[in-house]
């Protein structure tokens, strides 16, 4: 396959991650993988098996077959075209990317009975966390939409939109997946929007408001009112944001799920991502920025969707 880029260090990063806690034979030509060897071994080790990892997601061509190596082997120099199907570019981004593990901790040098020196290592007990809570590219498209479809009660809306973004990003048509990952979060907004307002209806007579907090008849209807004389989907959720802090006695199960100023700080960024890229504006998303958009969407999709849940169970 054509590569239309060189992955990038951060990409290189979460490959390696997810290479150290990989458990099958199935990329390794000797059918290695670190857990085999209480996740120790050699740099050379890694970067082979991230090499096998980068193919099998078909992120990477097969034109150079891996070499044969024993565990714990130095190994050779990577030339590009030669013993390798990483460019030269993205062999000096392996190294970059070994560093970040090596400064975050997730590695650290030495291999019991071995050498206390690089390129020997081991993999730290935060390293083990790391790799249990390992992020899943949108690169591998069935990983990343697994991880929606496993949320409880996940809109089918929201789940169409990423997956055209996901197919945006694989094409390189970053702005247009900025933009399709806007639609799942609208989608997401106009849901909770909905549950709050049976939230509202049936409980309205228990509520308790903070001082200053004012409105005509019920809560309720007040709210339905406020919401859809509205057009705009960011000012439709101010007036959410507005009548769900005012409420000073919510269930503990509902106002732990978020707290504000996170809530706040998900909806704006997705908001305002996508905002720059659907109005003409002259700016164009790189593949890094909507990287970052990807994995911090997952979370919000998470905990969106369930206090959306709870508003309409509780």
């Amino acid at each position: 396959m054509n590569k239309k880029t060189p992955l990038s260090t951060y990409t290189l990063k979460n490959l390696m991650l997810e290479a150290l806690g990989y458990t099958e034979k199935d990329i390794d030509p000797e059918g290695h993988y670190f857990k085999q060897f209480d996740y120790a071994g050699t740099q050379n080790d890694l970067f082979r098996i991230t090499e096998g990892l980068a193919i099998k997601k078909g992120m990477l061509s097969d034109d150079v077959k891996l070499p044969r190596t024993a565990w714990g082997c130095h190994g050779h120099n990577l030339f590009e075209n030669s013993n390798t199907n990483f460019s030269q570019k993205e062999i000096e981004r392996l190294f970059e990317a070994f560093s970040i593990l090596l400064n975050q901790n997730v590695i650290s040098p030495g291999m019991y009975r071995n050498s206390p020196f690089l390129p020997f290592f081991h993999v730290t007990d935060h390293g083990l966390k790391c790799i249990e809570e390992n992020e899943i590219l949108p690169y591998d498209s069935d990983g990343y939409l697994d991880q929606i479809r496993k949320i409880s009660a996940i809109d089918n809306w929201v789940l169409y939109y990423m997956t055209e973004a996901i197919k945006c990003f694989n094409s390189g048509c970053y702005n247009a997946a900025t933009v399709m990952i806007g639609l799942s979060a609208e989608k997401i907004t106009l849901d909770l929007i909905e549950s709050f307002k049976n939230y509202l209806n049936k409980h309205k007579t228990s509520f308790i408001y903070k001082n200053g907090f004012t409105f005509q008849g019920d809560i309720d209807q007040a709210f339905i009112t406020a919401v859809d004389n509205e057009r705009h989907i960011s000012v439709k959720y101010s007036k959410f944001i507005k009548y769900f802090n005012n409420i000073k006695n919510h269930d503990s199960t509902i106002s732990g799920i978020l707290d504000p100023s996170a809530r706040n700080t998900f909806y704006d960024f997705i908001r305002l991502s996508r905002n720059e890229v659907s109005h003409p504006s002259d700016i164009i998303k790189n593949e890094t920025e909507t990287l970052l958009i990807f994995i911090s969407f997952i979370k919000y999709v998470k905990l969106q969707t369930k206090l959306t849940s709870v508003l309409n169970t509780i």
